[in-house]
């Protein structure tokens, strides 16, 4: 139905949660819940504004980006904190806002005990933005990786790459930041041979936060679902919806969120995903799992550099190490150093380790350091894989900053009177 819309941000109240905090003070549940403040700084998305990734129906009311003064969000998270007795604050925007990083961060920053912070983001953050995420006590983030191919990621219009989305899981293994992200799949006109492809290299990056594959679901108000017939997709109500509504087809598609391409569907109307037998994507699928396992833990698998000038030590205990320990020196630690930063190729001869070196000493430099598995070639870019040492520990699931649920211990029950 048609509503208000807020268009002036900083003149929305702030929630009471108190009734909320009344009721677990109360609970034979309290010692086990870690609440977390859900907080509001901004509505829309200032990148769907500019451009509106294909498959996402999140704003549907209104794409318009509209924020909260950087100031006064800090102070409303540090009020909210302080009201409740909670450090844990979850933004619940689609994205953080650009000036954040420089406006809102050093306030939190400077507090002598950090909150513990979730915010949604856009992946292309660089390594110095990461820290100062990390040093204002943004603990987690949810950015929109998606994908790690790049050609996939231009299907979807994400506008990051690869060697992006690589780039920001390396640094936020370094700042100890966790990241909520999924890998998406069945886009229309996606190749296979591009998922297979990124199969053979994902064993190279068990030392850093995986993220599960997930099949692409048509959302209504997304690009997919208003422009259907232009990606040559005929959308049909998802068919779970057809056992809880006993509405005709019509009526349904006026009302339902998802959607599923006809082309999926048998003769009996049975869900049965025309890409499924895919060579490619099932090698994804099994790298995925693996990577997944991986981190089950125990510990975790790490692969981490030192340098001291004259040459680069790294220890690499990776399942797909070649050796526990490599020294890299020279031409090589140049190449090193220049793939930490993601560097495009043709830019690694104006390194001074790289002057008046021929090409041909060059590539094979490149060569040994790939076959090494301490860098990848993306995008026409050397990507390092390497965290530098000392890096900050790994959070553990139960620091989400919305909130934990302690299922260890059993809640003692009171007598009967």
């Amino acid at each position: 139905m048609p509503r208000a819309v807020i268009e002036n941000m900083r003149d929305l109240p702030l929630p009471d949660f108190s009734d909320y905090f009344a009721e677990v003070e109360a609970s034979l549940y309290a010692d086990r819940i870690h609440a977390g403040l859900p907080m509001e700084f901004s509505r829309g998305c200032w990148w769907g504004e500019r451009s509106h990734c294909l498959f996402c129906g999140l704003n549907g009311g209104s794409m318009t980006y509209r924020q909260k003064p950087a100031g006064q969000a800090a102070a409303e998270m540090i009020e909210m904190s302080a009201r409740y007795g909670s450090s844990r604050i979850e933004a619940v925007d689609n994205i953080m806002a650009i000036d954040y990083l420089e406006k809102a961060l050093p306030h939190l920053t400077a507090l002598p005990e950090k909150l513990a912070i979730f915010f949604e983001v856009k992946a292309n953050l660089k390594r110095h933005e990461v820290e100062k995420l990390a040093a204002a006590g943004v603990r987690w983030i949810q950015p929109g990786i998606e994908s790690l191919d790049t050609r996939v990621l231009k299907l979807m219009r994400k506008g990051t790459t690869s060697a992006h989305n690589v780039q920001l899981l390396k640094w936020c293994r370094q700042y100890g930041v966790r990241v909520s992200w999924s890998l998406l799949w069945g886009f229309p006109g996606e190749c296979d041979a591009w998922y297979a492809e990124m199969a053979s290299w994902l064993p190279l990056l068990h030392h850093l936060q995986p993220g599960p594959a997930v099949r692409l679901r048509y959302q209504r108000y997304s690009p997919y679902h208003y422009t259907a017939e232009k990606h040559g997709l005929k959308l049909l109500p998802a068919a779970p919806y057809r056992y809880v509504y006993p509405l005709s087809e019509r009526d349904l598609s006026e009302q339902v969120y998802y959607f599923e391409d006809s082309e999926d569907h048998d003769v009996g109307g049975h869900f049965t995903p025309r890409d499924e037998n895919r060579p490619g994507l099932n090698a994804v699928a099994k790298g995925i799992d693996a990577w997944l396992k991986a981190w089950r833990g125990p510990t975790f698998s790490m692969l981490s550099m030192q340098d001291n000038g004259d040459e680069i030590i790294v220890e690499d205990t990776r399942a797909i190490a070649i050796e526990r320990e490599h020294r890299v020196r020279g031409l090589e630690r140049e190449i090193l150093l220049a793939a930490d930063e993601g560097s495009p190729e043709t830019r690694l001869c104006d390194r001074p380790g790289a002057a008046n070196v021929m090409q041909g000493e060059i590539d094979e430099a490149i060569a040994n350091m790939i076959a090494r598995k301490l860098i990848v070639r993306l995008d026409a870019r050397l990507v390092g894989l390497a965290l530098w040492h000392p890096y900050t520990p790994i959070l553990p699931l139960t620091a989400f900053p919305g909130g934990y649920l302690d299922r260890r211990s059993t809640p003692v029950a009171l007598p009967r009177e």
